[in-house]
């Protein structure tokens, strides 16, 4: 049943019993609500539901107050209702679901994407199979949105991405949060899609700086390990990327050790001298021209000033 269908089902419901309420005596602040109800006063339908609920609160008030709020703009408080129907009467809850639907419709339609999140969230406790990808690609744009819940909504967000733009942008974003999550190994094939598919630079920047970080993770990971091999790989892939970085540079020096303790000198050299040749006073320098004077390797300065 679609939100629409609901909604016009709720409202017959509440017709029929506005009109039994006025068969039935004494009028109550229910009745009352259900005849603004049914003249689509809706705004005092809710008044008079939330009234009543203060005195008997009951699954099918809530129902109501679900109902009324949402027709009347009220969306949060039309969120909260649906949530308590389901807390009243479990049994109802595909009668929740649905008005939590034609919440998040609204939200949608109104751009308002604060509710917008909390009924994705509440739809994700309730009915995780109506979290569709509209939904988790609105909620995928925001920039403050929770880590935990990009992880499970940006794979339906990708799904219902159009532009190639838009799809590179998410799975950067995917790309990010995996790697504050699940780790590097699933992170890495989020950043090296990016890069095999975009050729924008603002596109590439973060998925680049992505891909190396997770690379040299990765690298340092094996090193740990003793798999020296693999993690001379990994650090390749990480100086790759962009090896004039911080952690390009870092990289060429670990790759340089690796392939030293491998036997493979004049690997080892050329990595070093890259990194000297950079003409960065840091750290990664420093190592590199000790590792050169090591080996008995002059640096590129010492080879140019003997040429000059």
């Amino acid at each position: 049943m679609s939100a629409g269908r609901a909604l016009r089902a709720a409202t017959l419901t509440l017709v029929m019993l506005a009109g039994a309420g006025a068969c039935g005596g004494t009028p109550t602040r229910e009745r009352t609500g259900d005849q603004a109800y049914a003249e689509g006063r809706y705004a005092a339908a809710l008044g008079e539901y939330m009234a009543a609920a203060k005195v008997r609160s009951t699954a099918g008030l809530w129902a109501k107050i679900g109902a009324s709020a949402l027709h009347a703009g009220e969306l949060r408080q039309s969120l909260e209702a649906y949530l308590h129907l389901v807390d009243e009467d479990p049994g109802r809850r595909a009668e929740a679901e649905e008005g939590l639907d034609g919440v998040a419709r609204a939200a949608e339609r109104q751009s308002n994407e604060d509710v917008l999140q909390e009924v994705v969230a509440s739809l994700r406790a309730v009915a995780p199979e109506r979290v569709t990808g509209r939904y988790a690609l609105a909620l995928a744009r925001q920039p403050d949105a929770d880590t935990a819940d990009l992880v499970a909504l940006l794979p339906s967000a990708l799904a219902a991405a159009g532009e190639p733009g838009q799809v590179d942008s998410l799975l950067t974003r995917y790309g990010q949060v995996l790697q504050a999550t699940a780790g590097c190994g699933q992170a890495l094939l989020q950043f090296r899609a990016v890069l095999r598919r975009s050729r924008d630079s603002s596109t590439r920047a973060p998925a680049r700086q992505g891909a190396a970080d997770c690379a040299f993770t990765l690298g340092r990971a094996a090193d740990s390990a003793g798999r020296t091999e693999e993690a001379a790989l990994w650090y390749a892939e990480a100086a790759r990327v962009d090896s004039t970085t911080s952690t390009g540079r870092a990289a060429l020096l670990r790759y340089g050790a690796a392939r030293l303790a491998q036997g493979d000198t004049l690997a080892a050299a050329m990595a070093f001298q890259t990194v000297s040749a950079g003409g960065v006073a840091d750290s990664a320098g420093r190592a590199a021209a000790e590792q050169l004077t090591t080996l008995g390797t002059p640096a590129p300065d010492s080879v140019v000033n003997r040429e000059q």
